[in-house]
This record gives C-alpha cells, sequence and structure tokens, in this order.
C-alpha cells in the first residue's frame, strides 16, 4: 500500500485512492473548495514521487492550467489518485 509523506509524517492508504479522500479518513483535511477539481484550493506540491499519481484527467487539466506553478509539480488533491509512494507539501 503507498505511503504519503506531509510533513513528516507518514499515511499509509490503499492504492487507487483519490488523494484529498484518503488523507480526510486519516483526520488530515487539506484546504479546499468545490472538490470536484474546478477551484483550484485544493492544490499541493509533489515533492518526490509525481510519477505514481494518475495521469491528470481534463477538469484537472483545465485548472491546472489557469493556476501559477513557479516550475514545481503541482496536483489537486481531489483529482489525483495515489498509485505508489509519494510526498507532498500544501
Amino acid at each position: 500500500m503507498p505511503t504519503v509523506l506531509v510533513n513528516s509524517k507518514s499515511y499509509i492508504i490503499t492504492e487507487s485512492s483519490i488523494l484529498y479522500d484518503a488523507l480526510e479518513s486519516q483526520n488530515l483535511i487539506i484546504p479546499h473548495g468545490c472538490l470536484a477539481g474546478a477551484c483550484g484550493a485544493c492544490r499541493v506540491e509533489i515533492s518526490s514521487g509525481a510519477e505514481n499519481l494518475s495521469v491528470p484527467g481534463a477538469v484537472e487539466l483545465d485548472t491546472l492550467s489557469h493556476l501559477k506553478n513557479e516550475d514545481k509539480i503541482i496536483r489537486l488533491a481531489c483529482r489525483a489518485k495515489v498509485l505508489g509512494d509519494i510526498t507532498i507539501t500544501y
């Protein structure tokens, strides 16, 4: 099962879980808005393991195209499925 590292704390989650849902079920609430991928409020920076996330869909790609990413790997926690170990900040 994948591990998500957030601020030096590890969370074990079920493979293919939506990142936001998996962390919320363990009492870690990432700031959010719509939870549908349209607002971008749940964006997280992927520090490592970006290849262990699902490929962004059309809704997520559209929202990400409007966000300033400053050469960082950004994903939406409400849309990204975790396939392996990752490290994030938000």
